[in-house]
């Protein structure tokens, strides 16, 4: 495997996706490639806060097509508005060969930085498509209708917190508040809850400033204590919310909170 060529491969070993021979191959080259060990400790930085690495859960190809062509559409954009920059009658410089050679070295490594750019607001995306296919796994394990929206438009992360769990219980939890073009939504992620017995359920709530809560969802968890659940922030007027809590309740049909805070965490 030539240097080139084993370079091009970071992306796959950081995906865990190589083989077994080409995973070694490629670690036998980073020990001597100071750019590609740069570029893995840069892709470690910034998946470092990204929640839940579960097990791929492939959403359906409409949902999955609409988040991933947004983000290339901006790519585009960028690359476009970046050319368009650059004056037309613009001309380079004819340099010395000696000074030519010593600076190469140095562009081709920023170039290569560069091809990177486009990371980030990748990344992003994909922990909403993330978050998003693994609702719509539980939702659908439970027999839950799920509506496809009709329209296509581009989504964004407004708020993202890691809810505590309160003493007595144990599991974790993730929500985000997703502007969307049709309002807000919010998606909870939750794992290694307490298994539910009888009628019981897990349910969502959003508090404002005033205290008034607010259900936001509720769902039930499969065998391995793991649930979540997508609800459209629709109330009427205007709130500003202070707090997300996820409690245990009895029945899936309260209307205020009646069991114990599982899970809290303030917005």
């Amino acid at each position: 495997m030539t240097d080139h060529k084993a370079c091009e491969c970071l992306l796959d070993y950081f995906n865990n996706t190589l083989t077994d021979e080409e995973k070694s191959l490629f670690e036998n080259h980073l020990a001597t490639c100071k750019d590609c060990r740069e570029e893995l400790e840069e892709l470690t930085m910034l998946t470092a806060d990204l929640p839940f690495s579960a097990e791929l859960v492939e959403p359906n190809k409409g949902m999955k097509d609409r988040i991933l062509a947004s983000v290339f559409e901006e790519k585009e954009q960028a690359e476009q508005a970046e050319k368009f920059e650059k004056p037309a009658d613009t001309e380079e410089v004819e340099k010395p060969a000696k000074t030519e050679e010593v600076k190469k070295p140095a562009e081709m490594k920023e170039t290569k930085r560069r091809n990177y750019s486009w990371l980030q607001p990748l990344l992003a995306a994909s922990l909403l498509l993330s978050l998003s296919a693994n609702a719509y796994f539980y939702l659908s394990q439970n027999g839950q209708e799920i509506s496809e929206p009709s329209r296509e438009g581009t989504d964004e992360i407004v708020k993202q917190v890691q809810l505590a769990v309160s003493e007595g219980y144990e599991g974790n939890a993730e929500a985000a508040m997703i502007k969307k073009e049709e309002g807000m939504a919010l998606v909870v992620q939750a794992s290694n809850l307490k298994p539910l017995t009888g009628n019981e359920a897990y349910q969502v709530w959003l508090i404002d400033e005033a205290g008034e809560k607010f259900r936001a969802g509720t769902f039930r968890t499969n065998s391995e204590g793991n649930g979540a659940v997508t609800y459209s922030v629709n109330y009427e007027g205007e709130h500003n919310w202070t707090t997300i809590a996820v409690t245990l309740e009895p029945t899936p049909d309260s209307k205020q909170p009646k069991g114990d805070v599982v899970l809290a965490s303030q917005l």
